[in-house]
């Protein structure tokens, strides 16, 4: 055996190498009360060639890779007279947009400048109304059932279902077209009260393809320029932190959507040696709502309508469907309680003038250039919003104010001026039709339905309605949208119908009447009936369990085993081997791995770029913590030893031990999932506010769950929790 270990360990790094001699020091001491026994003398062995990595199937695992999504493949030469594309996407703008009606007040002349140059779609939809689901589902061509991306937290490039899938910008990157991108495309968020690079959702990176793009703003690897006021400054006195508005003292070309907005106008400015994929991400009217002050200011709060409500309006929807009503700390009645409908009102309008602005700042760089007669415009949004409308704000639910979307095309040669289409569309349509537009054959496997026939012919009738799903899995329901009706079909089998024809704010819900029946059945027939799941089985991440007793765990990134298929490790040692190319500007608050809760569970994780073991027992903690990694691989190897004991060791930085919260091992099984490179787990959101999936490659990452023991090891004084920061507020 230690013959092999040798041989193995002169096939990779002197770091790794000096790993394992660090290894089989702390295994010893760790399991020491283990091996005195004669009979469980073996168990060592099996322990200390675990610890190596010398056993067949660790070696196979060491080849793997997981690499986000797919590399990118050897550009090809665009078409011959293939037209430019720019596509303009907004953030959470609902209808309030001029020519949707949404709102009396709505003044976006941009918009309704862009709308009028070609088509626009009144009944545009999204798949899903959150926005990492949303961007999944258009940017891939996918339903979120196929996908497996449901969650604003989930990392969407860790599906294991969109694996040699492109993207729509990578699609055409690898078709010979210069992709180039500012702002938010994929999902992103602001960074927090400080700005952060990384964090909650992903922070001002987010979930990046940096393999989509030639070009990218504000650098690459980045998503969202560093608003020069950073979110939580209370402007409205609700203290939620991530929604607020105000005015703020900074000129239109300081903030994040203006430089985005001077930075593809330049672009747009300039001819370019071949067909170009512009993607540009304006993330107003996402909050916090804060514009320079003259847009506030252009709207005085005397004068702003409210939305119009029905007092009674949930009466007849099921009890799932309002789940939010009723608490005395929704969102609804702090507004209420607070007088701040109508500000909040104001705001969202006010964001969303200055979303026009800058609509209007790109088509006059478009139109003053070089590239004006042979690109392809579209407009959209990711999905909409709640501003009150049955007692909700934000987005979320599946009624008509939070799925219906703005949508323009403009195709030169193609669409006709000023035209208008009311057939249901999804922006699942959109990666077959700019695809079409671009002259490129697209894979067979898009779930939408090119609009190209609609473009050039607006009398074309639509046979499928759209599907706008909420939840997955077992807990997924969806809502059809066709030219006149939403139905609502929840996972409890509870259903709402409308009429959009006599009752377009959705008011009357016509579930219950008889005469529907049919139409019900026809709709439901187009809602997905599988599910799949972002993350592999267990019995592809475990295939078998040795005869000693022990679980072998080879993980990729975004791997989740929910609590029926976590293993036990109540009574188990845990060894967890891990080597990544670790970025400190993106990686330094992640997770690597992490099993159960604040009561009892583990997590392998980066704190402040320091790689920390974390592990709950009984609701007490305790960490180790080594040192500082530096920038690219990265190897670890941690130990929770049935004796009580932690080992953390890193290439580079050595070595250290520590006390876990119990005396022998685990007192009880986690009550939380198994996740590779996901968020929170035990890191909660209170005490690890940045915390992030890793978001680097992952070479090899491989959890061994020890027999479980016969006989106790020697008692050893229980831990003392580390003591901890103060915990920041919970970031909903």
């Amino acid at each position: 055996m230690l013959a092999q270990g040798s041989a193995h360990c002169k096939r990779h790094s002197h770091a790794v190498s000096c790993f394992h001699r660090l290894a089989i020091p702390t295994v010893h001491a760790l399991f020491r009360p283990v091996i005195r026994s004669s009979s469980t003398a073996p168990l060592f062995t099996l322990v200390l060639a675990l610890a190596l990595g010398i056993t067949g199937s660790a070696l196979a695992a060491r080849k793997r890779s997981t690499a986000p999504v797919v590399a990118v493949k050897k550009t090809a030469k665009a078409p011959a007279g293939a037209p430019n594309v720019v596509f303009i996407i907004a953030d959470d703008l609902n209808d309030w947009v001029g020519w949707m009606g949404g709102h009396p007040q709505a003044r976006t002349p941009n918009m309704d400048r862009l709308a009028k140059m070609g088509m626009r779609f009144t009944n545009a939809h999204c798949s899903y109304a959150l926005c990492n689901p949303s961007r999944t589902s258009l940017l891939t061509g996918l339903l979120p059932s196929t996908s497996g991306v449901y969650g604003n937290e989930q990392d969407w490039r860790r599906s294991i279902a969109l694996t040699d899938r492109p993207t729509l910008p990578q699609y055409f990157r690898d078709s010979g077209f210069l992709t180039a991108a500012g702002g938010k495309v994929f999902h992103a968020n602001h960074g927090g009260p400080e700005g952060r690079l990384t964090g909650w959702h992903g922070g001002r990176r987010g979930f990046e393809q940096d393999a989509a793009w030639d070009l990218r703003f504000p650098s690459a690897g980045i998503q969202i320029p560093d608003l020069p006021v950073h979110t939580g400054r209370n402007f409205n006195g609700l203290d939620i932190w991530h929604w607020d508005w105000g005015g703020i003292p900074v000129t239109e070309e300081e903030t994040d959507d203006g430089q985005v907005a001077a930075w593809a106008s330049t672009f747009l400015a300039e001819k370019q040696t071949k067909p170009f994929f512009l993607t540009v991400g304006l993330y107003r009217p996402h909050s916090p709502w804060y514009v320079p002050e003259k847009f506030i200011n252009a709207r005085p709060l005397a004068d702003v309508i409210l939305p119009e409500v029905k007092a009674d309006d949930l009466n007849d929807v099921p009890a799932i469907a309002k789940t939010h009503v009723g608490k005395a700390d929704s969102l609804h009645e702090k507004i209420i309680k607070n007088d701040q409908w109508k500000s909040a009102v104001r705001a969202y309008l006010a964001n969303i003038d200055f979303c026009d602005a800058r609509v209007g700042q790109i088509l006059d760089a478009l139109e003053s250039g070089p590239n004006a007669a042979n690109t392809v415009i579209v407009f959209t949004s990711d999905h909409g919003w709640y501003l009150g409308e049955k007692q909700m704000w934000h987005k979320g639910k599946l009624w008509e104010e939070t799925t219906r979307v703005p949508l323009t095309i403009v195709a030169p040669g193609i669409t006709q001026p000023d035209t208008t289409s009311a057939q249901p569309v999804s922006l699942l349509d959109l990666y077959p039709t700019i695809c079409d537009l671009g002259r490129l054959k697209h894979a067979d496997y898009l779930e939408g339905e090119t609009l190209v026939p609609l473009l050039k012919d607006p009398t074309l009738v639509r046979s499928r309605p759209v599907i706008t799903q909420m939840g997955g899995g077992a807990d997924a329901s969806y809502a059809a949208r066709d030219q006149r009706w939403r139905y609502i079909r929840y996972s409890t089998g509870e259903e709402e119908l409308y009429d959009h024809d006599t009752d377009p704010h959705e008011w009357t819900n016509l579930a219950s009447s008889p005469e529907h029946t049919d139409l019900k059945r026809k709709m439901t027939e187009w809602m997905p009936k599988a599910h799949v799941s972002a993350s592999r089985t267990v019995a592809q991440i475990a295939p078998g369990t040795p005869p000693d007793g022990s679980t072998n765990y080879d993980l990729l990134g975004g791997d989740l085993l929910g609590q029926a298929d976590a293993p036990s490790i109540k009574g188990r040692g845990v060894f967890i081997e891990a080597s990544v190319d670790y970025r400190p500007d993106i990686d330094s608050d992640s997770s690597l791995l992490h099993q159960g809760d604040t009561q009892t569970g583990y997590a392998l994780h980066l704190r402040d770029g320091a790689p920390t073991l974390t592990v709950f027992d009984s609701g007490k903690k305790t960490s180790v913590t080594l040192g500082t990694a530096q920038k690219g691989r990265l190897d670890l190897r941690a130990v929770i030893g049935t004796d009580g004991s932690l080992s953390l060791a890193v290439n580079g930085s050595g070595e250290i031990s520590g006390d876990a919260p119990f005396a022998h091992s685990f007192q009880s099984d986690a009550r939380g999932p198994l996740a590779a490179a996901h968020s929170f787990g035990p890191l909660t959101t209170a005490a690890y506010p940045n915390s992030t999936p890793f978001d680097g490659q992952i070479y090899r990452l491989r959890l061994t769950l020890f027999p479980k023991l016969e006989e106790s090891p020697s008692v050893i004084p229980a831990a003392q929790p580390v003591e901890e920061e103060a915990p920041a507020p919970t970031r909903k």
